[in-house]
């Protein structure tokens, strides 16, 4: 098993296993055979959403099936042409580092391809539509010079080539969302190599829960958010939720600012609603270890916050109430148990949103 230092910070750390990628695993493989690529070069682009793995579906498959390539990954994002092409002349000879003309620099590539005593397949990381004309004249390049090359881009970016360019390309594979559970597996792989100890599973899936609810399932935020967390827990067996949530607000992808956003909105929720936000945070500081709040353990919290103020519940009640606060997304129902709920703010925010909602006022029946 890796270290936690490897599989959070190392930025060319793989995992043992690509989990739920079988498939394209072996559309790659069929397309850029070990044996024939030299006879049957293949341009390939992998597309879809930020963060979803396509750049480590690459790394994964060029060292576990291209190990006899020499496979330069070239980063395409936020750079110009002659810096792109400069980057590739340096990664095909350290000693090169090009200031030319890009005509020339074009021409050095060439020769350095063409001089190369290592096969080559080169790796093209994030392109986009700012960097297509001189991915374009990759395509071209490697045809040319009976190479293959395998690409990253956004989902949208196969309609942005023009006829030449997709005569040039022999396969885009996009790359789908994953499944809740396909996602939680993920989860539950990266925090099994962060961590020496187990996990609770309600642990993973509460993190699970609050990437696919802030983030739509992007593998690459688990890394980022464990990273928050790590240095809070390294030494700890312990992981509480409000750890979690606080390692979200420092993340740059997760960050969720409930207040700014929300409360101007919550004005006009009625008393019954009001009484079930007291609820739900009098249940969480009662129980500071749960992470999840059943809708039976929930109903029977609103009863006795209600008989505690004298005002009548009922089921119909509680359920107009429910609904509304999911609507409001002041509570949030677990993708993983369909009777389970979870929160974004600490058991202390509900009781200051009631406050706050209340002022002097108080709940009547």
């Amino acid at each position: 098993m890796a270290s936690s230092v490897d599989a959070l910070y190392n930025t060319n750390y793989l995992p043992p296993k690509l989990l739920h990628r079988d498939r394209e695993l072996a559309t790659l493989s069929n397309l850029i055979n070990a044996d024939d690529a030299f006879v049957q070069p293949k341009n390939i682009l992998v597309h879809g959403s930020f963060g979803i793995g396509r750049t480590t579906l690459l790394r994964f498959f060029g060292q576990h099936e291209l190990g006899q390539f020499h496979l330069p990954l070239i980063r395409f994002q936020g750079k110009q042409s002659t810096e792109i092409v400069a980057d590739t002349i340096h990664r095909l000879n350290p000693f090169h580092t090009p200031t030319c003309p890009l005509p020339e620099q074009w021409s050095l590539l060439k020769q350095l391809i063409r001089k190369s005593e290592v096969p080559l397949i080169f790796v093209l990381d994030d392109i986009d539509t700012q960097t297509n004309e001189v991915y374009q004249k990759f395509l071209g390049l490697c045809k040319e010079n009976n190479i293959s090359s395998m690409a990253t881009a956004p989902r949208y970016y196969p309609r942005q080539l023009d006829s030449t360019a997709s005569q040039f390309l022999d396969m885009a594979i996009e790359l789908e969302p994953f499944t809740d559970h396909q996602f939680l597996d993920i989860v539950k792989q990266r925090v099994a190599e962060v961590f020496a100890y187990p996990i609770p599973s309600h642990i993973t899936e509460f993190i699970a829960d609050l990437i696919c609810i802030l983030d739509f399932q992007r593998p690459a935020t688990i890394v980022e958010l464990l990273q928050n967390l790590h240095p809070h827990i390294s030494t700890n067996y312990h992981i509480s939720a409000d750890q979690i949530r606080q390692s979200c607000l420092n993340s740059r992808t997760l960050h969720y600012d409930f207040w700014s956003g929300h409360l101007s909105n919550l004005t006009d929720l009625d008393a019954t609603t009001v009484l079930l936000l007291q609820a739900i945070g009098q249940y969480f500081i009662n129980h500071p270890g749960n992470i999840y709040v059943s809708q039976t353990n929930l109903f029977t919290q609103f009863k006795q916050v209600g008989e505690g103020m004298g005002f009548p519940t009922s089921p119909n009640q509680f359920t107009r109430a429910l609904n509304m606060i999911l609507f409001q997304d002041l509570l949030l129902h677990s993708r993983y148990n369909t009777q389970s709920y979870f929160t974004l703010l600490p058991a202390e925010g509900y009781l200051e949103i009631v406050e706050l909602l209340l002022g002097e006022n108080q709940l009547e029946p």
